[in-house]
């Protein structure tokens, strides 16, 4: 993932309110040479990540694997969560985009779109071992002092539901985006507890997270939707 996301790293990241949280003041560094150095430092977090616990890496392991000296590495971060937490905000990004891409119009019925949607979640998380690790691993760095993941929540959801709201009527339903906050803690929920017990999110558990979501919204949404 970090090998394409030049531009979110210097276009999102660099100007975000989260970089004020990570590292005040520093994320501004922008010269060539300081976007290689950040990079270098992601991708060396990443695949120290890969074979390794989160929690077990520290910042001088990151700056011998990117080959960038500890004093350097403080002008980008100031310590290793800070690259683990812009990672998982990149992490962020790149699931976004990929959900984006999922048209409603391809599916017969909203279920078949909801169900789309997770089985693509869980395809992502399970051919990125870091990605589950920084979503769903204990011990990783959390976002402390920042209403952050809540946003970031919220804008998956609003995301979801303002795609089925461009292909359907959904002006009778109240309340319906909270419906979908719900549904999605609850699908994370279970993809944390399959991480947990099997070190991935499984076929199964992911079905059951499919089942559980649709069950829920079937309380408030008809098996059909009227098209607009």
């Amino acid at each position: 993932m970090i090998e394409g996301c030049n531009h979110l790293i210097n276009d999102v990241l660099v100007d975000s309110e989260l970089a004020k949280n990570i590292v005040p003041n520093k994320f501004k560094h922008t010269s060539k040479q300081g976007r290689v150095r950040r990079q270098k430092l992601l991708m060396a977090a990443k695949k120290l990540s890969e074979t390794r616990n989160i929690e077990d890496i520290s910042l001088a392991d990151v700056c011998e694997e990117a080959g960038i000296p500890r004093a350097s590495a403080y002008h980008f971060f100031p310590n290793v969560e800070s690259i683990f937490l812009a990672l998982r905000f990149l992490n962020y990004m790149d699931t976004l985009q990929t959900l984006e891409k999922i048209e409603v119009s391809s599916f017969e019925r909203w279920q078949d779109y909801v169900a789309e949607m997770l089985r693509k979640s869980v395809k992502l998380f399970n051919t990125d071992i870091t990605k589950n690790k920084l979503m769903y691993g204990s011990n990783t760095p959390d976002f402390d002092g920042s209403d952050y993941e809540d946003r970031v929540d919220t804008n998956m959801v609003s995301m979801i539901v303002g795609k089925l709201s461009a292909h359907y009527n959904m002006l009778s339903f109240n309340n319906i985006e909270e419906k979908f906050l719900i549904v999605y803690t609850m699908t994370h929920s279970i993809f944390a507890l399959s991480f947990k017990q099997y070190n991935e999110i499984t076929e199964d558990m992911g079905e059951e997270a499919i089942t559980a979501a649709i069950a829920y919204l079937r309380c408030y949404l008809p098996e059909y939707l009227p098209l607009k």
